[in-house]
């Protein structure tokens, strides 16, 4: 087999490595179909964005890249920097195009704690999504301000919106909320982190209630106030996620009086004052399967587990 010298073309057919293979661009094993973005900020001016070596100094730029070539199913890695303290990576606000369609937007390090991305101003919102079918992972976001500000709002038009493996925290000022959803269908929040924030996950029913939202296997510490679910949905799952007695709401499928037929099951809901007070959900509801320690209540089993809604 021939030996590779410097390709500067593609190379198309199956390839066999009989011994160590080393990328010194790194390896990208599954493409999303579309363009592939770079951003690197600790880089001393933007490049084209096109390799690491040639990348985008801000989030901004390569999203304004993509949607000015018209690109769907396009992808942006970021890359984190080498501070060893709470010094932020990117302190800017970016919004996501309605023709924008599959973006992905993907932090790579070893963790969310390794890629910080900040507000660009305070009461403001770090992410506004309005294309259906992106993706966001591996970021701490830094939302500020406990009038309007922030981390990620989805407009009605985000359906399928996906976010995980990220950290939710507030800097400065406690922030008004995580994830806002706007009537948005379809949405997935898994494996997330949520601390220092009023409320971390709010669902409004701005055009119609909330359908078929997925949130699973998130933890909500003590540092999250107000509420940790607090959505107005309709045939969501809500499963797997772990609250502490500090959060005055845990749990409520029925903001503003609407919502129906949600499925509330596996999660940990550690209860300040009452399951009925804590918890809000309504008559078409399952609540069956959770873990709560207000056994006095008359749809909590001697055990701990939920048969019941909240009937509050």
């Amino acid at each position: 087999m021939a030996l590779f010298g410097n390709v500067t073309s593609d190379v198309k057919g199956n390839l066999k490595f009989l011994g160590q293979a080393t990328f010194t661009q790194g390896a990208i094993g599954v493409g999303n179909g579309g363009e592939i973005y770079y951003v690197d900020s600790s880089r001393s001016a933007s490049g084209k964005g096109d390799l690491w070596s040639t990348a985008f100094i801000t989030i901004a730029e390569a999203v304004a890249a993509s949607l000015a070539a018209g690109g769907t199913y396009d992808t942006i890695f970021v890359k984190g920097t080498e501070n060893t303290d709470e010094t932020t990576d990117y302190t800017e606000s970016v919004t996501i195009a309605e023709a924008q369609t599959g973006l992905r937007i993907i932090g790579c390090a070893n963790g969310p704690e390794g890629v910080l991305w900040t507000v660009g101003t305070a009461e403001g919102v770090i992410l506004t999504v309005n294309a259906k079918d992106c993706y966001v992972s591996g970021f701490r976001f830094r939302p500020n301000g406990a009038t309007s500000g922030g981390a990620i709002d989805v407009a009605v038009e985000g359906i399928g919106f996906h976010i995980e493996n990220c950290i939710l925290r507030s800097t400065v000022e406690t922030a008004l909320y995580g994830i806002r959803i706007n009537s948005t269908p379809d949405v997935t929040i898994n494996n997330n982190k949520f601390t220092s924030l009023a409320t971390a996950i709010l669902g409004t029913q701005s055009v119609k209630t909330i359908y078929r939202c997925r949130i699973l296997n998130n933890l909500f510490d003590d540092k999250v106030d107000d509420a940790g679910i607090n959505i107005a949905g309709r045939a969501c799952l809500i499963k797997g996620n772990d609250f502490t007695s500090d959060t005055t709401l845990l749990i409520s499928t029925y903001k503003d009086g609407a919502g129906e037929m949600n499925i509330v099951t596996g999660n940990t809901l550690p209860c300040a004052s009452a399951y009925e007070t804590n918890c809000t959900g309504t008559t078409s509801d399952n609540w069956l399967g959770n873990f709560c320690d207000d056994v006095e209540s008359s749809v909590i089993g001697a055990s701990g587990i939920t048969f019941g809604y909240p009937q509050g």
